[in-house]
């Protein structure tokens, strides 16, 4: 065997060969144990049906009926000296029956053919890096996989031409993979995403998503971006409509981005982040609604687009005070760390206003100035007790009591909160000039 298995993936094997059924790990899980890298995802494939995997690994949940898929999982809780939990270690491991190709429609089998043997279930993998199994007595590598392992080389399993036409999502992945990689594509890989790159048209926008998000989350994501650029596959991503309309500073900023992403940390939300700032706001949010995130990373890439030159130009305490109290402490670090990584990315240079804000919020934080009601020495119950407002009331008063103490710190206390409170219900002037400070 060349790969060196975890104990819970050896004792599997075992068991399914005690049973009387062959079974090979397979795919990914080979490909980056020959890369000297340690999986977390781990593939089996067997000649044993779904119902024989349900009776030898009954802990096991089905994922898939209809493809002959089941998961285990062995995940424990990781922690630190002090015995703090600070995350998971283990590994899963997806077992599959074995299946040959049948036709395709739409990116998709027409038919699920099990087979009864490996050599007939490698034939169906996308790429040959893909394409090795390996048991606890035979290595198979029907298609030289590890030979473009070693050239570092994505190549498609037969025809590269037939293979993206079968499934478009192939064209995606394998640019993905070279991210995640550092690999180059194949010629024929090449040419044949030149030919067939507009069938992705036709893919679903959340399976496009999906591989996006792993391109820009991946290790090597600047190598993805340019890949992307360079054969004309941005319009897949953002639409044609909004690439036929880029400024010319926006295609700089892309160039940019595709130079130096990889200097950013790999945390998706800021490496989508960098990516949507580069485009002008009003193409940007159409595209953002229409990969349909999920709402946190929703708000934070519109938050990207649209405040995040707000929080380049917030100078002083008072307007700080009021971008934090309006977005929340969450949105508020999601945008100066983006800022923080648009100026290591871009080279921007920022330093200096980037210092002053950490240098105001922690005088902000060592003052213990309010930011948001809650940090108000009085309440709802205050207001309402006092007979300055009714309950439904309070809310707003209280808001606008925050937006002035922003200006005023010194004036949270309660004999001054309840007077201003008092006069904001009365007069709607002094509501709305409340905050301005006065010069002479």
């Amino acid at each position: 065997m060349l790969v060196k298995l975890p104990k819970e993936i050896g004792r599997i094997m075992v068991k399914l060969t005690d049973a009387g059924f062959e079974s090979y790990i397979v795919g990914g899980c080979v490909r980056d144990s020959i890369l000297g890298k340690k999986p977390y995802d781990w593939d089996l494939t067997t000649n044993a049906k779904v119902d024989n995997l349900k009776e030898l690994f009954p802990e096991a949940r089905v994922l898939s009926e209809k493809f002959g898929v089941v998961r285990l999982e062995y995940i424990e809780e990781a922690t630190d000296k002090e015995g703090n939990i600070i995350g998971e270690t283990g590994i899963i491991a997806d077992i599959a029956t074995y299946r040959k190709e049948g036709e395709y429609q739409n990116g998709r089998p027409t038919e699920i053919i099990f087979a009864d043997t490996i050599e007939e279930d490698l034939p169906r993998r996308d790429f040959t890096i893909n394409a090795i199994a390996d048991s606890h007595t035979k290595f198979i590598d029907m298609f030289e996989g590890r030979e473009d392992i070693r050239k570092r080389l994505i190549k498609t399993v037969g025809d590269a031409d037939k293979r993206f036409k079968e499934d478009p999502l192939r064209m995606m992945r394998a640019v993905r993979l070279a991210a995640e990689l550092d690999f180059d594509l194949h010629k024929s890989v090449y040419d044949a995403i030149i030919v067939n790159r507009n069938l992705l048209e036709n893919v679903s926008i959340g399976k496009i998503r999906d591989e996006f998000v792993k391109l820009v989350t991946a290790e090597y994501a600047g190598k993805g971006l340019k890949m992307l650029l360079n054969m004309d596959l941005l319009h897949i991503i953002i639409g044609k409509d909004v690439e036929e309309h880029l400024s010319r500073r926006e295609k700089q900023d892309l160039i940019a981005l595709s130079e130096g992403i990889d200097k950013s940390k790999q945390v998706e939300e800021r490496r989508l982040g960098l990516f949507f700032s580069c485009i002008n706001k009003k193409r940007a949010l159409p595209v953002i609604e229409k990969m349909n995130f999920d709402e946190v990373t929703r708000q934070y890439l519109i938050d990207a687009v649209s405040d995040l030159p707000k929080l380049y130009f917030t100078s002083t305490k008072p307007m700080l005070k009021k971008f934090i109290y309006e977005r929340g402490w969450d949105r508020y670090h999601y945008l100066a760390n983006l800022e923080k990584a648009q100026r290591i990315v871009f080279d921007y240079d920022s330093e200096t206003k980037i210092k002053s804000k950490m240098y105001l919020l922690q005088e902000i934080k060592s003052l213990k100035e309010p930011i948001f009601p809650e940090d108000l020495v009085i309440d709802a119950n205050d207001l309402i007790e006092a007979g300055i407002c009714s309950e439904d009331k309070t809310e707003k008063i209280l808001g606008m009591l925050t937006e002035e103490i922003h200006t005023h710190p010194h004036k949270n206390n309660r004999k001054e909160l309840l007077k201003l409170a008092k006069t904001y219900s009365k007069n709607k002037l002094a509501a709305a000039l409340r905050g301005i400070h006065w010069s002479r």
